[in-house]
């Protein structure tokens, strides 16, 4: 009874040993890991380098626009944010009044209110004040772009490559100098 009871326990180990084996053999052959070359890897965020946060916004003349539409024109894009109440943001579009035109035919600029409570005819006439910044799309706010860049101040730029990636992220007034150099340096990216 014994060996009989020993013979048994010996036979199913063994069973169990064999098919633990071919169970583990087939995981074996069914999974492979593969190298990714570092450069197929897309990284959306907010920092140089990475790919921006996708939007889509409709304009003070009702014009509908897509972030990934104009990324794909491969063409410099400003996301500009600000604030109608924002003497900083009039700072800076004053001076960049002065060169805009030397740049508006290739990049799109965009400006998005972080003030939630201005609207689009608030935004209309505000542009108004700005005659020389006509190419420029100025647009009301949402919560979710505003999150998605982690807007919490007005002058926050992020200028966008021709390659659709961040550039440069910056805030603050630029003086007309300023603007120039970042623009120089956006067309050549």
């Amino acid at each position: 009874m014994k060996t009989k009871l020993f013979l048994m326990l010996i036979l199913i180990v063994l069973i169990a040993g064999c098919s633990e084996n071919k169970v583990t053999g087939n995981l074996e052959l069914k999974t492979k890991s593969e190298k990714q070359d570092l450069s197929q890897i897309k990284v959306i965020g907010t920092r140089i380098g990475e790919i921006p946060p996708g939007f889509t916004v409709v304009t003070t003349e009702g014009k509908v626009i897509r972030l990934s539409d104009l990324l794909a024109q491969k063409n410099p894009v400003i996301i500009y944010f600000m604030a109608t109440w924002c003497p900083y943001c009039a700072e800076d579009y004053s001076a960049l009044s002065k060169i805009y035109n030397n740049y508006e035919n290739n990049l799109t600029f965009i400006s998005i209110s972080l003030d939630l409570s201005e609207d689009v005819l608030e935004l209309a006439e505000y542009k108004k004040k700005y005659p020389q910044l006509n190419g420029m799309h100025f647009a009301p706010g949402q919560e979710q772009i505003l999150i998605d860049y982690g807007i919490t101040k007005t002058t926050t730029k992020y200028a966008i490559g021709k390659n659709g990636t961040i550039a440069y992220r910056t805030i603050g007034a630029f003086n007309e100098e300023e603007w120039g150099q970042m623009l120089d340096a956006l067309m050549k990216s």
